[in-house]
């Protein structure tokens, strides 16, 4: 006759659970560094699409007047930075082709570690969006 095994109730803490908490700390510190990041990328292309839907509107006067046109370059600006974006060094295009126009922006954010674990990052953004004339 067989007799009947007990075994001992594993543990709370044990050699796999000690290092799945610590992938699972590090990843939602990951998503805490690096979600904000992707949001903020969106919602810039979304001021881009908008700016490129007012040139689209009034592409008449955007394509014969510069100055109406830099104006419209420095209120999409004032958007970028309305919606989080806080580089010093932002840099803003209205580029104008026969048949396309493009607005875009350069911009960095900065990803930093608990206890210089890695070196702060710099993660450097670059968008644009096309429309046709």
């Amino acid at each position: 006759m067989a007799t009947p095994i007990k075994y001992k109730p594993p543990r709370r803490l044990n050699v796999v659970s000690v290092p799945l908490f610590a992938l699972l700390a590090l990843g939602i510190y990951f998503a805490y560094q690096y979600v904000p990041l992707f949001f903020l990328k969106h919602e810039a292309y979304r001021v881009l699409e908008e700016t490129g839907s007012t040139f689209h509107g009034y592409k008449g006067l955007y394509r014969s007047d510069a100055r109406a046109r830099e104006l419209l370059r420095r209120k999409m600006e004032s958007q970028l930075r309305a919606v989080g974006i806080d580089d010093p060094d932002l840099e803003t295009w209205i580029d104008v082709e026969p048949g396309e126009g493009r607005v875009g922006a350069l911009y960095s954010k900065w990803v930093h570690w608990p206890f210089e674990v890695l070196p702060r990052r710099e993660v450097v953004y670059e968008i644009e969006h096309s429309f046709g004339l």
